[in-house]
């Protein structure tokens, strides 16, 4: 999956709540990875504790649409 499609992607499942620049972080450090999951897992878990610790955080995970966009 390209970072464009990725993008395209999140943007169709999050609607309005998806805000670029909140994303980006945590794009980039799985696009680096270039498919080495574990790499990737890595990457991101510096943002994981980050985004853990700030007080008053709420994450809301909406359900998965039945089918996503063709692309």
């Amino acid at each position: 999956l390209s970072l464009p499609n990725a993008e395209i992607r999140l943007k169709a499942h999050l609607g309005n709540r998806f805000i670029d620049t909140d994303w980006q972080p945590a794009l980039r450090a799985v696009m680096d990875a270039e498919g080495d999951s574990e790499a990737a897992l890595k990457a991101i878990q510096p943002l994981e504790r980050t985004a853990m610790q700030r007080p008053g955080l709420k994450l809301q995970i909406s359900r998965r649409p039945k089918e996503l966009p063709q692309l």
